[in-house]
């Protein structure tokens, strides 16, 4: 069965922990009903949690979501980060590897994290070389990165210019020009840190007149590079149980006691959000109309093939349209 919208079974539970992208924000703006799904949710007492796999910190997310018009204490009460539980775990130096207990020197591939890493005892070096490790950051292309592979410029989508107009960063709709650096580092047989497991990402780019979002390449999909060539890779975020204990944790130090049968994870994703509501012992809701799984079945694959491909039964699958279906 698959229901219209959340609030068909939103009674049996007093914990939400809700997804951003692909379940109420859409890359370019809110899906409709979302905001008020919410907000009803927050009114009527129960705890709202957004819990994203994004590496960014949870304080430059809520400034970027009150902008566009999704309010702490209205919309949600809490919400959480995987580059936060990144942070804490570089600050208490808790970062190892079974090849490197104590990694300090990192390379990064894709943006820096200079919030993250700032005031710990890891420090980023020029050359894979000099590496203990690599960190993935958001993989965007720079100008020097489009200079050496101009023959994927037709999958690079303008993200921030400079004071004269010209693009400076790109957001790439294929890993392809990853692909050596990921070589290298697996040649020197260095592990891997990833706080964001997302493959893709639906983003929205304004400097394009006209553009809907469109899917771009995720940290995590870089991360999955590696694994599959032999990387060793620590991550943090869904679907892992460490950024679930994390959101627990949390709740837990605010007075909210955490019944897993009255709380559920709503995600689009089922490798990720689904996955991980499931490995947190949490009921997993699944929105089949938006987000990443509307794509998949756009592209002709069902709820049960993706539920297969995890080892998900899909049964235990709570499927509906979207939040805000009525």
């Amino acid at each position: 069965m698959i229901y219209n919208g959340l609030r068909a079974v939103a009674e049996a539970y007093d914990i939400f922990i809700f997804d951003a992208y692909g379940v109420f924000w859409e890359g370019n703006g809110f899906y409709a009903g979302s905001r008020e799904v919410m907000a009803d949710l927050v009114r009527s007492g129960k705890t709202v949690v957004v819990v994203s796999n994004s590496s960014a910190l949870s304080s430059d997310l809520v400034a970027s979501y009150d902008k566009r018009g999704l309010k702490q204490g209205v919309h949600y009460q809490y919400l959480i980060s995987s580059g936060d539980l990144l942070k804490q775990r570089l600050q208490s130096g808790q970062i190892s590897f079974s090849s490197s207990p104590n990694p300090q020197k990192y390379y990064v591939i894709g943006k820096p994290h200079s919030k993250a890493f700032a005031n710990t005892k890891y420090m980023q070096v020029p050359t894979l070389d000099e590496a203990n490790f690599v960190y993935i950051g958001v993989p965007f292309m720079f100008t020097g990165d489009v200079a050496q592979y101009p023959q994927y410029m037709s999958e690079y989508w303008p993200v921030a210019q400079d004071e004269n107009g010209q693009i400076t960063v790109w957001d790439t709709l294929t890993p392809a020009p990853f692909e050596q650096i990921v070589d290298e580092a697996v040649r020197r047989k260095l592990p891997t840190l990833n706080a964001n497991p997302d493959w893709t990402a639906k983003e929205g780019h304004p400097l394009v007149a006209n553009s809907g979002a469109v899917f771009v390449v995720r940290n995590g999909m870089i991360a999955e590079m590696l694994r599959q060539k032999g990387s060793e890779v620590l991550e943090f975020g869904k679907p892992h149980r460490n950024i679930y204990d994390y959101v627990f944790e949390i709740l837990h130090q605010n007075g909210i006691t955490v019944e897993k049968n009255k709380t559920c994870m709503i995600g689009d994703t089922v490798r990720t959000d689904i996955k991980g509501g499931i490995n947190a012992g949490i009921a997993p809701i699944l929105c089949v109309e938006t987000g990443v799984t509307a794509e998949a079945i756009s592209g002709g694959q069902t709820v049960e093939s993706l539920c297969a491909k995890e080892n998900i039964d899909v049964k235990q699958v709570i499927q509906i349209k979207s939040v805000g279906g009525i």
